[in-house]
């Protein structure tokens, strides 16, 4: 007969048990040494463990009220999946917390502590801690180092598989995980060696991110701060449960230095790392394009009016994509099909932490002729920590623009704003966009590309040698080189400009090329301003939202390159909350304006139509036209030409939405009205060709010439990996895709195919990594119809 244990027996055993668990974390702990700075460095085994989100959705206490939205996603975050087993070769000594304000200044003795952060260093880039690391090496003749991505989680976890280190709460700072190691669970970021990446879910060993990238992987905690939007018991965000996890991942520009920054490290002491660099991970956005000009650039006769709308952004009809919500946020309204989305949404082919609300606009010509349009991007509401930016291409001679995708940004750092600038002078893209909720945040951040967006330098965080003026870290929709080559971006601004005028936008400027910025000290008379330059070089800042000038939108002049401002009224509406206007200047030397109307004064309702308008004499008189009567309002607008003459805008607050107008001057000095026809037959087809530097074929494509004038392409588009395997084929007739369109993994698995079936009509087929079905969705142009999954889910 077996013996059945009493309650005080069982309650023996129980404490036994977690008595030896305790010396076998003592034991895994390993020895402590301090070093001449007076550091405690643990040694860390090698060993294993799973990295990534957690495998159990996460507790309400843990999701709940963090920033503006009412919950964060119960899977985690979209970028810590997915989960992939992770094998440490070698142990490591890492210090036991991050490193102290005094011992930083054993290195660099101006350092000024942050009085919200007295103890420990913080507010110091990531070039800063690396060189810090470098002299602590040659101080002590040993290699020390910041930790890996991997080894951060990997001593954060201390052999657990639990949310945090010891359970579903985390540790109190300074107090010591199972390993020995203090204050990886107390919502002070750190800096990490690796650059950041997505994930792969294949098994890696001794990982190190991958050899390049734009930002670095922080840790610890979240990197946005705003009390008056969050509800949050923990604080602010960047302390709260939910990035406090050892799963979370945050990213930041290298070179970002605040004194009001939050992000702090710590060091290992081991040589760099052996493991193999990840593989280069770039977004479809970045990916077959090519580097020659569509020839010859030429658009629709400019002497006949011009005007097509085509849609941009995806429609999901209600379908909640991966990672943004948990299911308690769907309405109860919602479609079936939007509650089988959570969690595995991203399996139809869209992007992993695709939103359903955009906002802002951008959009501009690359050099080899494709468009770029961008947005920020979240799931409900705007400001929320995890809001990303968007991209998206309209590739040259193609109708269609391809699924937006979340680039670039930095991981929970509220992201916002995106205006992207082709610089002809300097034959580089800049990208431009801003953080409004980031604890030490600058102006706006930025980063290039000389390849037509394939690669991108890292993140840029301005430097300003003098004193600067108040500002939003939210940049407008505008960039403009003066004949002096000075640069000028304007953001969004607090205070008030001299006369009393809450509603401002600051002007920084640059004149070596970005090296250097300044503040130009004057402020224009409206909050999102867009600028133009007039051809005696003076600043043309137009309107904005929620400011007039005797009841119209008011214009602010500067001949001084931005120090001082004189205002006049002009003939356009005044705008209020959800608008922005944009302006340019046209090849032809034309003004070219467009915004909503408000005939009756600042909006309540944004329903009551937009216009366009041209001005041949420097803005004294305008052409104003109303644009067709189903645009209800275009709301946050953009605008640029392409070297074809052929004007395009880009909005969002807009009705209809997901929209991008193309016209051209001849429309908007006409009477027409409505959308010109397509065009309907192609002649003079060419083939062209792009080859690595081997002379291996990268790319082959045809174009032609439509009946209208334009050159779209014509025929099958194929590119090449350096292997020689297959990246990706389509066909396209007349610019728009036909037959069967498919992408492919490097190693020649497919990662989707679409099938077109004519009239905006295609069926869309998404494989996993193994190359198995995942799923299948139907579209209709951008709007997503139907959802159907493969397999086990």
């Amino acid at each position: 007969m077996k013996h059945r244990m009493s309650s005080a027996e069982n309650m023996m055993r129980v404490v036994a048990a977690m008595t030896l668990l305790a010396v076998a974390g003592v034991c895994q702990q390993g020895a402590e040494t301090v070093n001449s700075l007076g550091m405690h460095l643990r040694q860390i085994p090698a060993g294993g463990f799973v990295m990534g989100s957690d495998a159990a959705p996460l507790p309400s206490e843990i999701i709940d009220g963090v920033g503006v939205m009412s919950a964060r996603q119960a899977m985690g975050d979209f970028d810590e999946v997915p989960a992939h087993r992770v094998t440490l070769s070698n142990g490591v000594p890492i210090a036991t917390s991050q490193v102290t304000v005094e011992q930083y200044r054993e290195f660099d003795p101006s350092y000024k502590a942050n009085p919200a952060h007295p103890e420990y260093v913080t507010g110091i880039s990531f070039d800063r801690a690396t060189a810090f690391c470098d002299w602590l090496s040659k101080k002590e003749r040993k290699p020390y180092r910041l930790p890996t991505e991997a080894e951060w989680e990997y001593v954060a976890r201390a052999g657990t598989k639990l949310i945090y280190s010891t359970g579903d709460r985390p540790l109190a700072v300074d107090a010591v995980n199972p390993w020995g190691v203090a204050n990886m669970e107390v919502g002070r970021p750190e800096w990490t060696l690796d650059w950041y990446a997505p994930y792969a879910s294949a098994r890696q060993t001794d990982p190190r991110g991958p050899a390049e990238g734009m930002v670095k992987v922080v840790r610890g905690g979240g990197l946005d701060s705003k009390a008056a939007k969050t509800s949050t018991k923990e604080g602010p965000p960047s302390t709260s449960l939910f990035y406090r996890r050892p799963a979370n991942r945050a990213s930041m520009a290298p070179s970002f230095q605040s004194p009001a920054g939050n992000i702090s490290f710590r060091v290992v002491q081991a040589p760099m790392p052996k493991g193999a660099y990840a593989p280069e991970s770039l977004t479809f956005v970045q990916t077959a394009v090519k580097q020659t000009p569509i020839s010859p650039a030429k658009g629709p006769d400019a002497t006949k009016p011009y005007y097509r709308t085509r849609p941009i952004l995806p429609d999901i009809n209600q379908h909640v994509s991966i990672d943004i919500a948990p299911e308690a946020e769907i309405n109860a309204k919602t479609s079936k099909n939007a509650r089988t989305m959570i969690g595995d949404g991203w399996r139809i082919g869209v992007a992993r932490g695709l939103g359903i609300n955009w906002h802002n606009s951008a959009i501009q010509q690359l050099p080899n002729g494709d468009l770029l349009a961008a947005y920020y991007n979240n799931q409900k509401l705007e400001d929320d920590p995890d809001q990303t930016i968007i991209t998206m291409r309209r590739r040259a001679g193609s109708e269609a623009w391809d699924m937006p995708e979340p680039f670039p940004y930095f991981a929970d750092a509220a992201n916002a704003a995106p205006v992207i600038w082709n610089d002809e002078m300097g034959k580089r893209v800049w990208y431009f966009w801003g953080t409004p909720r980031l604890i030490g945040n600058a102006p706006f951040y930025y980063t290039t590309s000389t390849d037509n967006g394939v690669h991108w330098t890292p993140v840029e965080v301005p430097v300003f040698p003098e004193p600067i003026g108040r500002y939003v870290s939210q940049p407008i929709n505008s960039v403009v080189r003066a004949s002096d080559g000075t640069i000028y971006l304007p953001t969004d601004s607090t205070g008030k400009d001299a006369d009393g005028n809450g509603s401002i936008s600051a002007v920084w400027a640059t004149s070596d090329d970005g090296k250097t910025w300044r503040d130009t000290g004057g402020r224009t008379a409206g909050r999102h301003s867009t600028i133009v330059l007039r051809k005696d070089g003076a600043i043309l800042a137009y309107g904005g939202k929620n400011s007039a000038v005797d009841k119209r939108m008011p214009l602010a002049v500067s001949t001084d390159g931005g120090k001082t401002y004189v205002k006049q009224k002009t003939p356009f509406d005044v705008l209020g909350s959800g608008e922005r206007p944009s302006a340019i200047r046209l090849a032809s030397g034309r003004l070219f304006f467009v915004e909503d109307q408000n005939p009756t004064g600042r909006p309540k309702k944004h329903n009551e139509g937009a216009q366009v308008a041209l001005s041949d004499d420097e803005g004294a008189t305008w052409r104003i036209k109303k644009l067709p009567a189903n645009i209800r309002t275009v709301g946050y607008t953009t605008a640029t030409q392409t070297k074809d003459g052929l004007i395009h805008i880009v909005m969002s607050k807009n009705d209809p939405e997901n929209m991008e107008i193309e016209l051209n001057e001849a429309w908007v000095l006409s009477d027409a009205a409505g959308e010109s026809s397509a065009p309907k037959t192609i002649a003079k087809v060419t083939k062209h060709r792009e080859a690595y530097g081997n002379g291996k074929t990268y790319a082959t494509w045809l174009e032609g010439m439509a009946d209208d004038g334009e050159v779209l392409l014509e025929g099958p588009e194929t590119f090449y990996y350096p292997s020689g395997k297959l990246m990706w084929s389509v066909r396209f007739h007349i610019g728009n895709k036909v037959g069967s369109e498919t992408f492919y993994r490097a190693d020649g698995t497919r990662v989707w195919q679409k099938t077109y079936a004519g009239n905006g009509a295609y069926t869309w087929r998404s494989f996993d990594e193994a190359g198995r079905l995942a799923a299948t969705s139907t579209w209709t142009d951008k709007r997503l119809n139907s959802i159907s999954y493969a397999g086990k889910r």
